[in-house]
């Protein structure tokens, strides 16, 4: 099964509490406009519109999600992603055809997160993650890949609980040193512990940090489980 199809069927088996979500979510894959009744029908219709008319690329391959619709629809989802801060590139097709898409690997990371489906999320960020360092690194390549490994996974699930904390406006409730350890971590994303710690101001332990990113994982832990 393609990442796609696999995709579209995970938002489609998604259980979704409030039959408004439900009834915005099938008004999205059938390519009609939707009627907002709570705040989470917004990101049902969007996962919808996604199960409707969506793709996406492997993200072994190339990081690439892509939506072909009718162009009052392009409209209605362009607006919701942009003030959702999701803004998405346009681009006009024939036939009153509009295409939305994300290029780059943070954007979907992001737009997967917002539309539920966070496990496909972390392998995009997984991937992006594995790929910088990568580039960074020209050492052994046994040794290399072994640390890589580990370490991309750990980053990017740190990356996804943040995301997770920041979609759900939980992020604003934490205390201010996990405010202060998310924005760090996603300005530098591919940064080691050791090295991030010396970033804060003044500077914490490598210990002390790993603390509170296990923390922010938590907190991300108690949000999924709501």
């Amino acid at each position: 099964m393609s990442v796609s199809a696999e995709l579209k069927e995970f938002l489609t088996n998604s259980e979704r509490r409030n039959a408004c979500c439900k009834e915005s979510f099938a008004a999205g894959k059938a390519g009609e406009i939707y009627k907002e009744r709570c705040p989470a029908c917004r990101a049902a219709f969007t996962a919808g519109v996604f199960a409707g008319f969506g793709s996406i690329t492997d993200p072994e391959k190339s990081f690439h999600l892509d939506m072909r619709l009718a162009a009052p629809l392009a409209d209605k989802l362009a607006a919701i992603l942009a003030e959702e801060g999701l803004e998405p590139r346009r681009y006009t097709l024939k036939g009153n055809k509009v295409r939305l898409y994300y290029k780059v690997s943070s954007a979907i990371g992001d737009f997967l997160t917002y539309i539920g489906a966070s496990k496909f999320a972390l392998a995009v960020m997984e991937k992006e993650v594995y790929n910088s360092v990568k580039f960074k690194e020209n050492r052994d390549a046994n040794a290399v890949i072994a640390n890589l490994d580990r370490f991309a996974t750990a980053a990017a699930e740190q990356r996804l609980n943040i995301n997770i904390l920041k979609e759900c406006g939980a992020l604003e409730s934490l205390p201010e040193e996990l405010q202060v350890t998310a924005r760090l971590r996603e300005e530098y994303p591919d940064m080691p512990l050791s090295e991030l710690a010396q970033m804060f101001s003044p500077p914490i332990s490598k210990s002390g940090l790993n603390h509170r990113l296990k923390r922010l994982g938590e907190e991300a832990r108690k949000v999924k489980k709501q």
